[in-house]
């Protein structure tokens, strides 16, 4: 227990070390490490570790935290804390367990989390244990420190005095403890004595909230690691009902698949119909539809009982028309962004179609009985395809390819310099800059007039050493010649 109290203690201090009145950067970065390196040394240390592979999951957590270093992406910043979280709860979970199955791990998730705020009652239980054990020492000793304490007390004036002495005697030497003395003074101010004892407050909250997680995670009897297992819930569904619903999704998909082949895909003009109108109204809808079966096949196939050859066909069958609806998907969203522009809802369409497309190849060979653990490949890959999409650097990618459909025909495209303006920021600078280029003297002036607030704001920002940000340094050299 005291190994646990040890990292509870350094990891909440070091939050707030890192994160007190500081916006995120480096620091990010700094305790995701220090958190990994807490968590895998006390699991090795307990003898908790079942499976090594588990800590692979330790690479995209840090190039997720790294992220809030290179890059100033605010969506990110928020989604990427839940990201983070979520995949070092499944890497403790995985980290723990020879084999866990696809039903049991939303379950121990749960468990995980709940029970480190259970867990919290052994922390203070244990942590009272260790003071009153110690009560007895302290009882046997107590005469020593009385003499200690009246020593000391008999020892201030002497110091006192001294003390004096030495700060009328050298003026650098009494200016570094006027500084000290400050300091201090600073601190027991009414709004600063607020603040300080907040910041004390919050790091005693987190030491439990880190010291409940490890107990919970490591110590035997918690909710996490109780030995009386429920029962799982198993998922039923009829098999003529399974079986019927997918045979009637694939008479619809088969004729919608028919319509995508003659009307979209074959992309016969007309004067009367306009491609770009037609393709705006089902992406999002088809998206949709292909998660729907992609949740469908994989119900098929986990619901109670062998799954029988017809309902292996006929999850096959959907599996191929969801090719074609995420063609479809793919093929409208590509047709409206070169008619509209581009924009962070677009291209993360874009991210999300792809990561399904490669999801399907390790379904088709589950629902083929092939030896392949389902959940495994669907958290690698989908946290591939995430890390990939943070690491794309989307709002640059977003201004450079508005920016360069806006320079292939200026006469013609519009630039929506609003959404630019609103949704991108320091990691577009260097794209934006190409527009000071434009014929346009309107766009021009927008534009200088945005990057000039940027500037300004850039060089009134004084960043502490845990705020450190490539993206930010990199956009004020990027506006150092713009006047």
């Amino acid at each position: 227990m005291s190994s646990i109290f040890i990292c509870g203690i350094i990891l909440s201090l070091l939050q707030s070390i890192l994160f007190w009145e500081k916006e995120p950067g480096i620091s990010v970065m700094l305790f995701v490490i220090s958190v990994l390196v807490g968590l895998i040394y006390l699991m090795y240390k307990d003898k908790k570790v079942e499976n090594k592979k588990a800590f692979l999951l330790a690479i995209p957590i840090t190039l997720l935290s790294a992220t809030y270093f290179i890059y100033h992406n605010t969506l990110f910043q928020t989604t990427n804390v839940l990201i983070i979280v979520m995949l070092t709860i499944i890497m403790c979970i995985y980290a723990t367990r020879l084999h866990v199955k696809m039903q049991e791990l939303l379950t121990k998730a749960i468990e995980l989390l709940a029970g480190t705020f259970e867990s919290i009652r052994d922390v203070i239980d244990s942590l009272k244990h260790k003071f009153t054990k110690k009560e007895d020492i302290e009882n046997e000793k107590s005469e020593k420190r009385k003499q200690i304490l009246k020593s000391f007390i008999y020892a201030i004036p002497v110091v006192f005095i001294v003390f004096l002495l030495l700060m009328s005697a050298d003026s650098i030497f009494a200016n570094i403890f006027e500084n000290i003395f400050g300091e201090f003074k600073n601190i027991f101010m009414a709004e600063n004595f607020v603040m300080f004892c907040l910041r004390i407050c919050i790091i005693v909250i987190f030491f439990f909230i880190f010291s409940g997680f490890l107990v919970n995670l490591l110590k035997k009897d918690t909710m996490f690691n109780s030995e009386n297992e429920e029962k799982m819930v198993e998922i039923h569904i009829e098999k003529m009902t399974l079986n019927m619903i997918l045979s009637i999704l694939n008479i619809f998909y088969f004729m919608f698949s028919i319509i995508q082949f003659t009307s979209l895909f074959s992309n016969i003009h007309t004067n009367d119909f306009d491609y770009a109108t037609y393709a705006r109204q089902g992406f999002f809808q088809l998206m949709l539809i292909s998660l729907i079966n992609i949740v469908m096949i994989v119900l098929a196939k986990v619901n109670k009982g062998n799954i029988s050859n017809y309902t292996k066909g006929m999850s096959m069958l959907t599996l191929l028309f969801t090719i074609v609806i995420l063609l479809s998907a793919f093929f409208r969203m590509n047709l409206y962004e070169k008619a509209y522009g581009y924009t962070y809802l677009r291209l993360f369409v874009y991210y999300i179609l792809a990561t399904e497309f490669i999801l399907i190849l390790p379904i088709g060979l589950w629902i083929l009985d092939k030896k392949i653990d389902i959940v495994k490949w669907t958290i690698g890959i989908v946290t591939i395809m995430y890390v990939i999409l943070n690491f794309s650097n989307i709002e640059s990618t977003i201004a450079k390819r508005n920016v360069d459909r806006y320079f292939e025909n200026q006469e013609e495209n519009e630039i929506d310099l609003e959404y630019l303006f609103h949704h991108t920021g320091t990691d577009a600078i260097g794209q934006m800059k190409r527009l000071l280029n434009a014929k346009d003297e309107t766009v021009v002036k927008r534009v200088k007039e945005y990057l000039l607030q940027e500037k300004e704001e850039l060089q009134d920002t004084k960043n502490s050493w845990q705020e450190t940000n490539l993206s930010e340094i990199k956009a004020k050299e990027e506006l150092i010649n713009i006047q």
